[in-house]
């Protein structure tokens, strides 16, 4: 049985902060102390925490609208074309005094955007608070994470809000620490919230019959985990969940300690997680391509196209082996031809393979192409919905804040 599913992340974005940052404590008060030893000013304040970037105290932020003015565009430009027949792009050298962003060529262009004015600007306003707010100084105290659950407190999977109440994270106490802690976890949680027994993933609610035999396959293998806490026999003879997350680049980067929260979801199972792709970059304090979390959680880095990698993984077991790719953009025609051999090797697999994407447009667009290409060679696991545990942070691009 060849297997795909698409499940759908709406705002899912990647790389717009610099997550080695957020982990680094510092101590509550006005001042904080340096790399150096030396004391240093805390930046921003909690109550003021609004600035155009480029007066922003923040020299990463001033740096980050510098980009925008130089490799962006003028949205009210791009709806216009020149004498040649071509889309305009002027720089967007103009900062919108509400949200703080350079978005347009010049006042009157600004004003004549009633989209920017009416769907985008609060948004934009939004990311430059919270990003300032990351990047304060202050104790960030929302990242300061539950550690394993109580075997007799069930842990509720249906949304954020539950999920972090049954999971006793005390310290999000904010919609802002909501949307810095969903940002970093949607990767570890959407995974345990796929394999878990109270996943919401349901029959009721998307997933289906063929989705079902390969979710019982892979929990019954959980399951043998749990049984052997107490079987010794069994104890030595449990192979290791192997969560192969491809494509992977921002999910690569995130302090190694954060994947503990999956493992915590699978409290008796010994998962490794190999992250698989050309971009696939380990935090930057580690160098290693093989890190051990826990006497559980092993992460392994492979700087590999899966295609070319296959060998280094098989043989493949649906029973153990589960594919994620969050974002991966197959349906972008420019990505489009270099994800068909991958695909091609993953149906081969047998294996469960779950994807996300960034927002609605984006799912479609590679829910088609996987229909146009591979159609004939799959099933669906699980219908295209929305992800209950996709970032709740919304993230701009460079080139085109829209």
């Amino acid at each position: 049985m060849r297997t795909l599913a698409v499940q759908t992340t709406f705002g899912s974005g990647r790389r717009a902060i610099s997550l080695k940052s957020l982990f680094t404590p510092s101590p509550p008060s006005d001042m904080v102390h340096g790399s150096s030893g030396k004391k240093q000013r805390i930046l921003v304040q909690p109550h003021d925490l609004f600035h155009p970037l480029s007066k922003s105290p923040v020299k990463e932020m001033r740096e980050k609208g510098a980009l925008i003015q130089q490799h962006g565009c003028c949205t009210t430009c791009v709806t216009e074309t020149t004498a040649m027949g071509k889309p305009a792009t002027r720089e967007p050298t103009f900062e919108c005094p509400d949200c703080g962003y350079p978005t347009h060529c010049s006042p009157t262009h600004w004003k004549q955007d009633t989209t920017h004015h009416d769907e985008l600007c609060g948004h934009l306003r939004e990311a430059n608070e919270d990003e300032h707010d990351l990047r304060s100084g202050r104790t960030l105290r929302e990242f300061e994470f539950p550690s394993a659950q109580l075997p007799e407190i069930v842990v509720n999977l249906s949304s954020w809000d539950s999920f972090l109440y049954t999971r006793s994270f005390t310290n999000i106490n904010s919609n802002r620490a909501m949307r810095h802690v969903s940002k970093v976890l949607t990767y570890p949680v959407t995974i345990g919230s796929v394999l878990h027994q109270f996943s919401p993933f349901v029959l009721s609610s998307g997933l289906t019959p063929e989705g079902l035999k390969s979710m019982t396959a892979l929990r019954t293998t959980i399951k043998e985990h749990d049984l052997a806490r107490s079987e010794k026999e069994l104890a030595m003879q449990q192979m290791p969940l192997r969560v192969f997350v491809l494509g992977a680049r921002a999910e690569a980067m995130l302090p190694p300690h954060l994947y503990l929260q999956l493992a915590y979801l699978l409290p008796n199972s010994p998962v490794h997680v190999y992250f698989v792709g050309p971009e696939c970059i380990p935090a930057a304090d580690e160098a290693r391509s093989t890190i051990v979390v826990s006497s559980r959680l092993v992460l392994k880095y492979h700087k590999s196209y899966f295609h070319d990698a296959i060998w280094n993984f098989a043989p493949f077991d649906p029973y153990t082996d589960v594919f994620f790719m969050f974002s991966p953009g197959i349906g972008h025609p420019r990505a489009r031809p270099g994800w068909q051999p991958t695909v091609e090797k993953l149906l081969e697999t047998k294996c469960a393979v779950f994807a996300t994407g960034f927002h609605e447009r984006d799912m479609q667009a590679d829910v088609r192409a996987l229909r146009e290409d591979f159609g004939d060679k799959m099933d669906w696991l699980l219908e295209p919905r929305e992800n209950p545990f996709s970032s709740l942070k919304r993230d701009f691009g460079i080139r085109n804040l829209r």
